[in-house]
């Protein structure tokens, strides 16, 4: 375990304090714009698409994908409760509760990614098999989706509070 942990390179570390870092912020109550919560799910899923790994079976990658995707995102809104959301003063931003449900599923996503780069490393000829594209594919499909999802979720909200005020 030790020679996997020396081996990693130095930027993966600089990646968990930031995955850390913004679980351990989302414990506390939260400002959500309009605006972060329209662009915040467009980047990441850009990113995560960018980061699948098509390999020789691009419909099997971005199948997996789109499943994990669609199940992340439902599971976001089941996951994530509107309790305690509130419209800021001036109507243009929520202000959402703290939950460790972020640090959890970033640092869950972070693992896997993790598993998955070190599965990589150590076995260059699997990368491209269909499981690791299968597995892979779901994984950055089912993360994004969670955050989407709750992004959604918590848009809506926004608009009905908009609405009510």
């Amino acid at each position: 375990m030790l020679d996997i942990l020396q081996g990693t390179p130095l930027w993966v570390y600089a990646v968990f304090a930031l995955v850390c870092y913004y679980g351990l912020r989302a414990l506390a109550i939260t400002r959500e714009s309009r605006r972060s919560l329209l662009l915040t799910p467009v980047i990441l899923l850009v990113w995560s698409l960018w980061s699948v790994n098509l390999g020789d079976h691009p419909l099997l990658a971005l199948g997996a994908w789109a499943g994990g995707a669609a199940l992340g995102s439902l599971l976001a809104m089941l996951l994530f409760s509107s309790a305690g959301v509130l419209l800021e003063s001036g109507g243009e931003a929520i202000l959402v509760p703290g939950t460790v449900k972020i640090l959890a599923i970033s640092l869950l996503f972070f693992a896997v990614k993790y598993w998955i780069g070190y599965q990589t490393a150590v076995h260059p000829e699997q990368a491209a098999s269909v499981q690791m594209l299968a597995i892979s594919g779901a994984a950055a499909g089912f993360t994004v989706g969670l955050f989407c999802g709750r992004a959604l979720k918590l848009f809506r909200n926004f608009r009905q509070l908009r609405l009510n005020a």
